[in-house]
Order: structure tokens, then C-alpha cells, then sequence
């Protein structure tokens, strides 16, 4: 059997680490590939027993090698983008769902759930591909092809465990469309790469929305902290919340014991140093720069003493642009024009983890991916901060290490963990920030 397609995608992209569990290899891969979950809690691409040779989409769709952003971006939205932090913006918002109880449902302004919904009711879709909690098995998200507004509803809120959405590809029949699509920026890379392709299964998905993401965890983290509070397996998971609650969140599993664990949403991120993706670490996209309309939590002072939940949006193709446009008008969003500098400063501290951070640490791989562009400078106090950071999560991927944290109450290392967060940002917040907005990028190519 030739199947030379296999072995090009495990020496380029499996064997060097490099495949971000997208799941775009797999969803087109006709049965060929499939994941498997390792010890440590990241997936990785196994060969299936089919007879069939991989098919060549698995490879060329496979964004984690590489992943030309300035060439999706010329074919995606026409243009280049004028900021490589941000990527194409035609107009940014701070906003959230009309509907409080849609507004509350979401992570922070309910703005994608909303914006599915409204899709589906003017009939601009027939569906939403999405992920959903316990569609098998409680403590689960699988990606499905919501229907209904109460099955979108029961979409809303963030995963933070690694899920591959891309492998719902295979399940996409010719007939099922318009559709939207949700996905984090390694998963929407893989659909823009497909469809740069005219690749079959994407050709229904009309509209593309997305959250910001910054750092990912393996669902290990959740062993762990069931570990931490006496619990012995996911089990006995009755039901699982990544941000229940008011704005912004907290971490809920309801056992079928009846009892309740809890964990604020800055308490339960002392899990990120242990149990962070390799992808995560990898990527460059901060803000989804793939998308028609991406979405972020907005981090201002004076919002956040509100409450309630507001969104930083950006406004990316002119069909979103559009679509944001009519649902303002009909006040389904509320939404204010903000300048695009304004939307970068809410984040500072994560594009600096990407736009620096991604492209230092991608330098210590053996092989790297290629994502079309590069910094064309990065000052050696980066450098070291970065240093740094791949001590401590070295050293948070140690048995021993994840063993300790596990035996430590969240009462302790919640708040522990709180305040060295913030004193991190507060001591780094000077190298990280500064030149941040001056940086400038050059393109790449690989042979």
C-alpha cells in the first residue's frame, strides 16, 4: 500500500510535535486517522486499521506545520492586515447579548450564542457546528451540528479541555447547510486551509465565529483537580461547567454524589502551569485572526466593576461586519465602536504570549511550524522572561509536581496562585509590553 500521505504527515507534523489537536487531519482523513489520548493528556494522530491510503486533504489541510496566515488572510478577507497583532479589523465593539438571559448563558456577553441564534431564525443557516458538554458522557464536549436555538443554547459557555472540532468534518453530508462554524484559531486555520483547498466538507460552512484563546489544558487538569478534592474518577462527573455563574465564571462540577465542587475562575487557572498544551504554546493566534467575527472577554476596569458580562468584538470580514450591522439595528447587540488599539490593550499580557512568546519558543523546536510571517526582532529581556516560563512549565509537567499540587486545598493554592499570577503580570508587564505595538514582522517562506 502507498500511502505516502501518512507518511509524510507523521514525519512532518506528528513525530516533531507539531499537530495541535485541531482535528482537521482526522475529520477529512476518511477513516484512516484517529486520536488517541496519551498518558499525559494530549491526543495524538494514530493510523486506523482501514486499508485505505490517507487522502492528501489530511495532510494539506493539517495546520500545524504549516499555516501561511498572510496568504489565508489575502484569500479569506481580500487584504492584508494592517496590524499582524490583531489581524484584518474592519471595525471593533465592545458589546454584549440584548436577551440578559442569552447574555448570561455565554462565557462573557453571550455575543456568539446570539449571533448563532439570529443566523438560524433569519434562516441564513441551517445549522451550527459547535461543541457541547455530555452529549455521551457528562464531563465530555463533542462537536455537533446544532439545530435548534435551545440546542445552541446548550452550546454556550467556553471548554477549556482539548477538543479536536475538525473531526465533525467526516460527519458533514452534501445536503447539510448554510451552516455556521465555532471554532479557536488552530481549528478555524484548518477550515480556512480546506477551503483555500475547495475542499468538500467545508463547502457548506458560510459563516465562521471564534473566542479569543490564550492558553488550553488537557482535560488531565480536571483529574487532577477531582484528585485534589477526594474525588477518584471522572466518573462520578454528573455534570460539568467551565464558567458557571455571573461573569466571569467559575469552574462547577456537580458530582452524582450530589456534592458540589466549586473553584473561582483565577483560582482554578493554577491548573495552566501543570497542565497546558503543547499546541497552545505553539500557536500565534491570539484573537482568532481567521474569523468573520472573533470574540473576547473585555478586560477593562470599569466593565469589570459592572459585571454582567461584556465582550471585546472584532468585526473581521465584510460578511460580519454586515451581520453585526443588522443585529445592532434590530437591537438584538448592543454594541460601541471602539478603536482597534483599544481592543489590543484589553489583552496585552496574551498577544505578547503569542506575537513573542509563540515565535521564541517555536525557535527551540527541532522543526518548526511556519506561519508565514515572523518578528523581525525580539529583544533578549524577552527572551529571557520566555526562559523562564519554559522552566516553570517544565517543571509543572514533572510527576512530582502535578503529585504536590494535587495535595495542596484550593482554599491555599487558589489564592496563592491568584496573587502570583498578578504579581508575574505586575514584575513582566514592562518587558512584555514594551514594543509590543511597535513590533514589526517580515513574511516568510518554507521550501
Amino acid at each position: 500500500m502507498n500511502d505516502i500521505w501518512w507518511q509524510r504527515l507523521k514525519e512532518d507534523v506528528i513525530d516533531p510535535g507539531l499537530e495541535t489537536g485541531d482535528g482537521t487531519c482526522v475529520g477529512v482523513s476518511e477513516g484512516t486517522l484517529a486520536y488517541k489520548e496519551l498518558p499525559d493528556g494530549e491526543l495524538q494522530v494514530v493510523r486506523t486499521d482501514d486499508p485505505q491510503p490517507v487522502p492528501q486533504a489530511a495532510y494539506d489541510g493539517c495546520p500545524g506545520r504549516s499555516c501561511n496566515y498572510p496568504d489565508l488572510s489575502q484569500h479569506v478577507f481580500g487584504t492584508l492586515p494592517k496590524n499582524m497583532l490583531s489581524g484584518v479589523v474592519r471595525q471593533a465593539y465592545i458589546g454584549h447579548a440584548t436577551n440578559e438571559a442569552i447574555r448570561r448563558a455565554g462565557a462573557s456577553g453571550g455575543v456568539i450564542t446570539q449571533i448563532l441564534i439570529h443566523l438560524l431564525e433569519t434562516k441564513k443557516i441551517t445549522g451550527a457546528i459547535c461543541l457541547r458538554m455530555g452529549v455521551d458522557v457528562p464531563w465530555k464536549a463533542r462537536p455537533v451540528i446544532a439545530r435548534t436555538k435551545e440546542e445552541i443554547l446548550a452550546c454556550a459557555q467556553s471548554i477549556y479541555s482539548l477538543t479536536p472540532v475538525n473531526t465533525i468534518l467526516s460527519e458533514i453530508k452534501e445536503g447539510d447547510g448554510p451552516l455556521a462554524y465555532v471554532g479557536l484559531p488552530d481549528q478555524v486555520a484548518g477550515i480556512r486551509k480546506l477551503q483555500m483547498l475547495n475542499h468538500p466538507s467545508v463547502k457548506n460552512i458560510k459563516y465562521i465565529l471564534g473566542p479569543y484563546t490564550g492558553t488550553q489544558m488537557t482535560f488531565e487538569a480536571i483529574r487532577s483537580f477531582l484528585r485534589s478534592s477526594g474525588v477518584r474518577s471522572e466518573e462520578e462527573i454528573a455534570r460539568l461547567q467551565y464558567r458557571a455563574g455571573e461573569w466571569p465564571g467559575h469552574l462547577q462540577i456537580d458530582l452524582k454524589s450530589g456534592r458540589t465542587l466549586k473553584a473561582e475562575k483565577f483560582h482554578y487557572n493554577y491548573l495552566i502551569p501543570f497542565f497546558i498544551t503543547k499546541g497552545c504554546r505553539q500557536l500565534c493566534d491570539f484573537t482568532n485572526e481567521l474569523t468573520d467575527i472573533s470574540v473576547g472577554d473585555a478586560w477593562n476596569p470599569l466593565l469589570e466593576k459592572k459585571g454582567q458580562g461584556h465582550s471585546v468584538i472584532l468585526a473581521r470580514s465584510n460578511a460580519g461586519q454586515e451581520l453585526l450591522s443588522e443585529m445592532q439595528k434590530k437591537n438584538i447587540l448592543t454594541l460601541n465602536s471602539i478603536k482597534t488599539n483599544e481592543a489590543l490593550n484589553m489583552h496585552g499580557h496574551m498577544l505578547d504570549f503569542k506575537k513573542r512568546g509563540s515565535f521564541i519558543r517555536n525557535r527551540w523546536k527541532s522543526v518548526q511550524p511556519d506561519y508565514g510571517y515572523r518578528p523581525v526582532s525580539i529583544p533578549t529581556s524577552r527572551v529571557v522572561v520566555e526562559w523562564i516560563l519554559r522552566l516553570l512549565f517544565g517543571f509543572g509537567h514533572t510527576r512530582i509536581a502535578r503529585w504536590s499540587v494535587e495535595h495542596l486545598p484550593l482554599s491555599v493554592i487558589g489564592p496563592i496562585f491568584n496573587m502570583m499570577r498578578k504579581s508575574w503580570k505586575a514584575m513582566s508587564k514592562p518587558t512584555k509590553r514594551k514594543g509590543l505595538k511597535e513590533m514589526k514582522f517580515v513574511e516568510t517562506r518554507i521550501s
